[in-house]
């Protein structure tokens, strides 16, 4: 049922978006107007970003439905709003920033929410299935929409974005009535109270065990005085009763530092990633990567047309081969040996995704962009998976946090290499490959070297660790 969701989701999502630029560049025949749509639906993923409690109010899955729903709303409203005039342009801007803030809401807590329903030795493997399944929905949104167009008006190609939505919303409140936080989950994704958890750490109790002997860690600090964090403090009550008269928290911490909504507890970007360096690099690593891609992205095109003579039929060629090896690469990731430190993997993956991008600037014949696109398409998977796998580790607190940094960071970054880098293809679409794919392999290199002397211990885990 939550891989039904997802697909839907992930489906409807980018009809949405791409059917949404190509109905104003249908109608005005600017690419300029097409680009700000695109950036007004990234917008709300840089600004949400910020706000920890906006985004622990919808981790339950129930929440998660009524998102879906309203963006069957958003998507419904096209049809009503829509005009190729001034007032029409601006309701669809309007519809776009919608979907986008609901989108910024909601792809964090799936994400986050998804362990909590697997045991932590499954999570590397569903982590797989969920990478394989946002990316294979992802292409089949493309094609859908070009197939789609020729078959149904506008008006009813939105129609059927809403309904994967309303699908989606069903599946999600069928599965939130279904499963209860802390009842039916693994204890390694339960909430737990303020008395149970250490923010600072992702949800980890003192003595390096969490509920049922699970292996952890916590700093010395974490119990004052003998009391652990919720415990009453000279009298001015107990857990967020107590927070709430002194401005604290329960465990003396200033209020900035640490909040409760809804029973979730909400950390503090900053405190997670400065007790976890290496975490904080690997998401910096990928905010290059999202912004090198960016050459690969408005690039390919030009590159193969001046270097190759292809047209679309090299393009296509191109993608294929990309989504071949992402298949492919997915369906390994999960079996691959665990030689080798997280990270070092992760950034030796992005490493090489950086090798095969500045490949494609001197590539010499069809054959060898084909090549390296497959090679390409087999490291993506592995870096995803790599991140994800290592986030969903932490309590349910720390992990949305992190998930939300990084899609912040991410967004953020290819926001501003779409922006920046066509200049650079327009100017030299071969030197724009190799400067992106060696930026990319030099800060990969320097973030796995910085991560080796960060020097921090082991992370707050589950069991799984």
């Amino acid at each position: 049922m939550l891989w039904l969701s997802m697909t839907l989701s992930v489906l409807g999502d980018r009809l949405y978006g791409l059917a949404a630029m190509w109905v104003v560049y249908a109608a005005t025949g600017s690419s300029s107007l097409m680009g700000l749509v695109a950036a007004v639906e990234s917008l709300p993923y840089i600004v949400l970003g910020g706000s920890a409690t906006v985004m622990a109010r919808f981790s339950r899955w129930r929440r998660l439905a009524w998102i879906d729903a309203g963006r069957a709303a958003a998507a419904a409203g096209v049809p009503l709003l829509w005009s190729p005039d001034l007032p029409g342009f601006v309701a669809m801007l309007v519809l776009v920033l919608l979907l986008g803030g609901l989108s910024a809401v909601f792809e964090p807590n799936l994400g986050a929410l998804i362990p909590q329903l697997v045991e932590p030795d499954e999570v590397a493997q569903v982590s797989c299935l969920f990478d394989l399944t946002a990316r294979v929905a992802a292409v089949i949104g493309q094609g859908c929409v070009g197939v789609l167009l020729q078959l149904v008006s506008e008006i009813q190609l939105f129609a059927i974005d809403g309904f994967t939505f309303v699908v989606s919303a069903l599946a999600l409140g069928w599965l939130g009535r279904r499963t209860r936080l802390g009842k039916h989950a693994p204890d390694a994704g339960r909430t737990r109270s303020p008395r149970e958890v250490d923010p600072w750490d992702g949800g980890v109790r003192k003595g390096g065990a969490q509920d049922g002997g699970r292996p952890g860690g916590a700093r010395p600090g974490d119990v004052r005085d003998g009391r652990r964090p919720g415990d009453a403090r000279d009298g001015k009550g107990r857990g967020r009763e107590g927070e709430a008269r002194d401005g604290r928290a329960p465990d003396g911490r200033p209020r900035d530092e640490w909040a409760s909504t809804d029973g979730l507890q909400v950390v503090r970007a900053r405190i997670v990633l400065r007790a976890h360096r290496r975490v904080g690099v690997a998401i910096a690593v990928h905010g290059v990567a999202l912004f090198a891609a960016a050459v690969s992205t408005v690039g390919l095109p030009p590159l193969l047309v001046s270097r190759f003579g292809q047209g679309a039929a090299g393009y296509g060629l191109a993608l294929a081969a990309t989504a071949a090896g992402g298949l492919a690469g997915n369906l390994l990731t999960g079996h691959l040996p665990h030689r080798w430190p997280w990270l070092t993997t992760y950034c030796v993956a992005w490493t090489g995704a950086g090798l095969s991008l500045a490949g494609l600037g001197v590539a010499d014949s069809m054959a060898a962009v084909i090549g390296l696109c497959v090679l390409s398409g087999l490291l993506f998977p592995v870096c995803a998976v790599t991140l994800r796998t290592h986030l969903s580790r932490f309590g349910p607190a720390a992990r949305l946090r992190l998930l939300t940094v990084d899609q912040t960071a991410v967004r953020a970054a290819g926001t501003v290499g779409m922006l920046l880098l066509p200049f650079a293809v327009d100017a030299a679409p071969a030197e724009a490959f190799v400067g992106a794919g060696a930026l990319l392999s030099a800060l990969a290199l320097l973030g796995w070297w910085v991560g080796r002397r960060a020097g921090e211990g082991p992370l707050v885990m589950t069991d799984a660790a």
